[in-house]
């Protein structure tokens, strides 16, 4: 599966290009914003988005996941250090598909994306 990852924290993005990697799947170099997502999903034609709530520059990523649904019917996995039930609300419009708080737990991401090739599967 091809994942893009938006992330602004450099060391988890290498953690995450690295965990992916060895769970088989394939990634593009890691989205640090909301524009910088949106060009990476155009160029890169992801499978799905593991997608950061806070990114640089101030960006969202709850606007970048708008964009995204919205543009290339892209679902993403959330992740985030912070995931209270006001932001997991604000983002049931864009049909997530797991939420993964950080610190990410290889197995919790595992799954994630397990549950996503399903999802993809049956689309």
């Amino acid at each position: 599966m091809r994942v893009l990852i938006v992330e602004d924290d450099a060391i988890i993005a290498i953690y995450l290009v690295t965990l992916l990697a060895e769970l088989g799947h394939e990634t593009c170099w890691p989205a640090a914003s909301a524009d910088a997502a949106i060009d990476e999903a155009a160029r890169y034609e992801p499978d799905v988005v593991l997608m950061d709530i806070h990114l640089a520059d101030g960006s969202s990523g709850i606007e970048a996941a708008r964009q995204l649904h919205t543009r290339h019917a892209l679902r993403c996995i959330f992740l985030s250090a912070t995931l209270d039930e006001t932001t997991r609300t604000a983002l049931l419009p864009y049909e997530p598909i797991e939420f993964i708080a950080k610190p990410v737990r290889p197995i919790l991401l595992e799954r994630a994306l397990e549950k996503a090739e399903c999802q993809l599967g049956n689309a």
